[in-house]
C-alpha cells in the first residue's frame, strides 16, 4: 500500500516543466511555484518564447525572489549537444550545485497532436511523422537520460509523465498521438522497473480545455470525434484548465518509493 511521505513539498527544489507556453503546462508550472518553497529553481522549456516568458513575468510578480531560468526549447530537434549540453550550461550560468537541492523534479507535458485531418492509410509523409516522433518519444527519453544523468547523486527525484486517455483508448484520425502517449506510458513503467528509487508519475487529467483539444475539435477527419469534443462544451462538463494539476499535486504527497503511480481522472491506480 502506498504510504504517506511526509515532505514532499517542503524540499527545496530543481524543478524542471515542459510545454510551459500554452495550456496545462503553465498551470502546472504555477501550481509548484505557489507550493514548493521559495528557495526553489525553476526552468522553463517550451519553444513558445514569449509564453514562457509571460508567464515567468507573472510568477516574479506574484512570487517575489522566485527563481525562474526559461530556455526556448525545441524538443523535436535532434541535435546531440543541446541535450548533453542543457542542464549542466543552466546549473553553470547560475551558479548552482546539484547537492545543493533535496529534490529534483521534471514534469514532462510537452507534447504534439499531429495532423489530425488524415486517417491511418493517409500517413504517408515522412518529415512530419518522423518529426512527431521526435518530439513526443526521442526528444523526450533525451531530455529524460540527460536530467537524470546530471542529478544522478540527489536521493530524491520525481518524474511526472502527463498522459492521456489516448494511450490506451483509439480515437480515429489521431493514431500517432496515441502511439506516443502508449509508448511513453511504457518507457516510464520500464524505468520504474529499472530504479524503483526514482519516483514516476503517469497522469492523465482527463478532458481540459486546451488549445490542442480545440484544434482536434477543428480539424479532424471524424466527425464523430468532432461531435463528441464539442459536446464537451456543455457546463461543467469541461474541468477548469487548473484543477487537473491541482487534483494530482495533493497526490503526492502519498507516495511508496518502488511503486509507481498512475492516474487517470484523478483516480490513483497503483502499478507494481
Amino acid at each position: 500500500m502506498a504510504t504517506a511521505l511526509p515532505g514532499i513539498l517542503d524540499k527545496k527544489s530543481f524543478v524542471v516543466i515542459t510545454g510551459v507556453g500554452r495550456g496545462l503546462g503553465r498551470s502546472i508550472a504555477s501550481k509548484l511555484v505557489e507550493k514548493l518553497p521559495p528557495s526553489s529553481f525553476y526552468v522553463f522549456l517550451s519553444p513558445d518564447h514569449t509564453g514562457q516568458e509571460s508567464l515567468a513575468g507573472n510568477l516574479s510578480t506574484s512570487h517575489p525572489g522566485v527563481r525562474i531560468r526559461t530556455e526556448t526549447f525545441d524538443q523535436g530537434k535532434m541535435d546531440q549537444q543541446i541535450f548533453d549540453n542543457l542542464f549542466v550550461d543552466i546549473l553553470k550560468n547560475d551558479n548552482l550545485e546539484p547537492e545543493e537541492f533535496d529534490q529534483v523534479i521534471i514534469v514532462h507535458n510537452s507534447a504534439i497532436v499531429g495532423d489530425v485531418s488524415k486517417h491511418t492509410w493517409d500517413l504517408t509523409e515522412v518529415t512530419s511523422l518522423v518529426h512527431l516522433f521526435d518530439v513526443n518519444i526521442v526528444g523526450m527519453i533525451l531530455l529524460n537520460a540527460a536530467f537524470l544523468k546530471v542529478f544522478t547523486e540527489v536521493t530524491n527525484r520525481l518524474i511526472v509523465n502527463v498522459t492521456s486517455g489516448n494511450a490506451i483508448r483509439p480515437y480515429k484520425t489521431m493514431s500517432t498521438y496515441c502511439a506516443a502517449k502508449a509508448a511513453r506510458d511504457m518507457f516510464f513503467r520500464v524505468l520504474s522497473s529499472e530504479d524503483p528509487s526514482i519516483r514516476v508519475i503517469t497522469y492523465s487529467p482527463g478532458h481540459v480545455d486546451t488549445d490542442m483539444l480545440t484544434y482536434v475539435r477543428d480539424n479532424t477527419a471524424d466527425k464523430e470525434l468532432a461531435d463528441k469534443i464539442k459536446g464537451l462544451h456543455r457546463p461543467f462538463t469541461y474541468m477548469f484548465i487548473h484543477r487537473p494539476f491541482t487534483c494530482m499535486f495533493y497526490r503526492l504527497v502519498v507516495y511508496e518509493p518502488g511503486v509507481m503511480m498512475e492516474m487517470v481522472n484523478q483516480n490513483p491506480k497503483e502499478i507494481i
